[in-house]
């Protein structure tokens, strides 16, 4: 039997990927469109996926469309404001009431289904913002266990909004000049409520970025979960 969403989210538990398909009304991955080879490597990483399939979302390219003045923080930084306002804009103008988002280099950890259906199991149901995966910046609260209010933190390869975090964070977006869309995020975490499940259970994977413009690691996830991941490649 399916349970209601409403449930699973105020402490009914999340047993079954049925149970966790519409937690989220809109899933998304931001991918640009000369990144193909990201966007196959991102698919094969969801064997083990309970909510709905994420659809491609066109990223804005940095490099195609010029910085404006003033912008310090490079083409691909300033294609990814411009990717994450459009995302948030578009759910917002859709009437999306939840919306995930994952960036095309978002990593599941082993066991994504069940570790997610026990943290939305947990989670408190006043939430903002869910951080899968990000960089804490500020020492997170404890909750429960599994579970960790985060004061902030960064980066946008994983993360959940819903309710009035929506428009306060898109307007912060449009009125930035020269700020990463993730430490904006991370801002308003004193105004909203975030949390993250301890430890995380999206990473960043291994290859280019776009963003940072060099090869990275896996980021963002325990040295045991790292340590899996490489053993299971």
């Amino acid at each position: 039997m399916t349970v209601a969403t409403s449930s699973i989210l105020s402490g009914t538990p999340a047993g079954t990927t049925a149970e966790l398909f519409d937690v989220f009304d809109r899933v998304v991955v931001v991918n640009l469109a000369r990144r193909q080879d990201r966007l196959a490597r991102f698919r094969q990483r969801l064997n083990d996926w309970p909510f709905k399939q994420p659809e491609r979302f066109e990223a804005v390219d940095g490099l195609a469309v010029g910085v404006p003045t003033g912008w310090e923080k490079g083409a691909g930084a300033w294609g990814c404001m411009l990717s994450h306002r459009a995302v948030v804009s578009a759910a917002i103008r859709d009437g999306i009431s939840s919306l995930l988002v994952l960036e095309d280099d978002a990593r599941p950890v082993p066991n994504f289904s069940l570790l997610a259906g026990e943290f939305l199991t947990n989670v408190p149901e006043d939430w903002d913002c869910l951080m899968l995966g990000a960089q804490h910046l500020l020492p997170p609260t404890l909750v429960c266990r599994g579970v960790v209010r985060c004061g902030a933190a960064n980066r946008t390869h994983a993360y959940a909004i819903r309710g009035p975090m929506m428009s306060t964070l898109l307007k912060r977006w449009e009125q930035s000049a020269n700020d990463h869309c993730d430490i904006i995020l991370a801002s308003l975490m004193q105004q909203f409520k975030a949390y993250a499940p301890n430890p995380f259970v999206i990473g960043q994977d291994a290859g280019y970025s776009d963003v940072t413009d060099t090869t990275e690691p896996v980021r963002f996830l325990s040295a045991r979960q790292i340590k899996t991941i490489h053993l299971t490649q």
